[in-house]
């Protein structure tokens, strides 16, 4: 029998496509097997990062058994770290933090942890309020060390918000709803984390209802402004004041900023704000030139709107509308934001193009969060504005150096230093001794309103 004188052997492409189709099933088959042994090893390793809908069947399962349960809420935020570094490189510190945090929400307490949206993630356990609370602190603690190895600290931004009950009549949709205001809460504390209760409940209601009516209280110009006056270190005279605004809220009374700030910032209001404040404060001083102007006011500016292209033009027309002196302005720069190389580039000449026109320019916040020696380098500014935390700490004699060498360091700039936060006797000879040029706090005055100002302009 001849088989190999078949006539399907007789033409060797139809040889080579079905060896060619045979190795592919081969390959196929093993990559298969491969894929679903990884799979399998990896979900026995992480067989609770799961879908939130299993948290949810758990959370009802142990509320018929009237478990304790902790609803854990964790925000994520990589805008920081995105604007300096590739958005890859963000990437890759999520993925150490995802596995962080299942390592202490999840393995090692036997609960249950799923990913919530983009980048957040909700949590189920049985511990009480301690044991919670040193379990996130150890794992802040492991994030805090990866971030640092990165040269990422501060600029991924993590807080975690919990909600515990053993109730049967709280269901998973309003344990969750709380736990994310805890989480909201410690966001706008700048704490690690917030547990919920109902009276930070009520807190977080207000702060929602503010939000929401914040762009018709700026509208209806219901901001009124306070100044805090800030003397000569060498002659205790004033030499100008600080200005602080106040919201007199139709529902809410009288508001300070700790209140209905973060409210400006939430609802992406922070431009529209500033150039309203920065008008209010010119409109004042024209009303009466001849005495206001020998004066000099600082007015905060969110680095958002100092990165903002039209910046300068727009201050110097507000000024110019109302015919005052470039001299008698100040631009505080807040320091509530890092920024990446071109908003950096932006927010510089708007500044040099201030500056020329005779504007002071203020850091503000020296030591604290963003505001860094790297900003000294690169802003053109005038006064160094000193963080309280570093004037009322100079009274020991590290704390002393550490003001002096930076009072030093502004000087060897070109720059003028300002303390704030003077509370006592002590913090102002201190500051003194230390080489401030500019004195501001409590202990020589508190936020007054115009009238008061204007009486201790006369009195001077």
């Amino acid at each position: 029998m001849k088989i190999f004188e078949s006539p399907i052997f007789e033409y060797p492409y139809v040889i080579i496509t079905v060896l060619a189709t045979f190795f592919l099933i081969t390959v196929l088959i093993g990559l298969y097997f491969t894929i679903k042994s990884v799979r399998t090893a990896k979900g026995s390793a992480e067989k609770s990062f799961c879908g939130i809908g299993r948290i949810e069947d758990d959370f009802k399962k142990g509320g018929a058994l009237r478990k304790n349960r902790a609803i854990v809420y964790v925000s994520v935020s990589l805008d920081g770290m995105k604007r300096l570094y590739a958005e890859s490189k963000a990437m890759r510190m999520y993925e150490q933090i995802k596995k962080i945090l299942f390592r202490h929400l999840c393995l090692a307490i036997g609960g249950e942890i799923s990913l919530y949206g983009k980048e957040n993630f909700v949590a189920l356990n049985g511990l009480e309020t301690d044991g919670l609370e040193s379990c996130i602190d150890k794992c802040f603690e492991e994030i805090n060390e990866a971030l640092a190895k990165q040269g990422a600290v501060n600029l991924v931004r993590v807080n975690f918000g919990y909600h515990l009950t053993s109730s049967t009549d709280v269901p998973f949709k309003t344990a969750l709803a709380r736990a994310k205001q805890a989480c909201s809460m410690a966001e706008d504390k700048g704490v690690l984390y917030c547990q919920w209760d109902s009276s930070n409940g009520k807190a977080f209601e207000r702060k929602i209802k503010i939000e929401n009516n914040i762009q018709n209280e700026i509208d209806n110009n219901r901001f009124f402004l306070e100044y805090q006056p800030i003397l000569d270190a060498k002659t205790n005279k004033i030499i100008g004041a600080e200005v602080l605004s106040r919201l007199n809220s139709a529902t809410e009374g009288v508001l300070t900023p700790y209140h209905f700030l973060s409210a400006v910032n939430n609802v992406g209001l922070n431009e529209k704000f500033d150039y309203y404040i920065f008008e209010k404060n010119c409109k004042w001083i024209s009303s009466d030139r001849e005495k206001r102007t020998k004066y000099v006011y600082t007015i905060n500016f969110s680095r958002q709107t100092l990165c903002d292209e039209n910046l300068a033009e727009s201050i110097i027309n507000i000024i110019e509308k109302y015919g005052i002196n470039y001299s008698c302005i100040a631009v505080e720069i807040l320091e509530d934001k890092s920024l990446n190389n071109d908003e950096r580039a932006v927010m510089i000449k708007n500044l040099a193009r201030l500056k020329e026109k005779g504007i002071l320019i203020l850091l503000d916040d020296f030591g604290k969060g963003y505001t860094s020696f790297g900003d000294l380098a690169e802003f053109d500014v005038s006064i160094v504005k000193i963080d309280k935390a570093i004037t009322q700490g100079a009274t020991t004699e590290t704390g002393f150096l550490i003001l002096k060498n930076i009072i030093q360091t502004a000087h060897d700039l070109g720059f003028k230093a300002l303390c704030e936060g003077i509370e006592t006797e002590e913090h102002k000879n201190t500051v003194v001794e230390a080489g401030c040029d500019i004195l501001q706090g409590y202990y020589f005055y508190r936020p007054i309103p115009v009238t008061q100002l204007e009486e201790l302009f006369e009195k001077q």
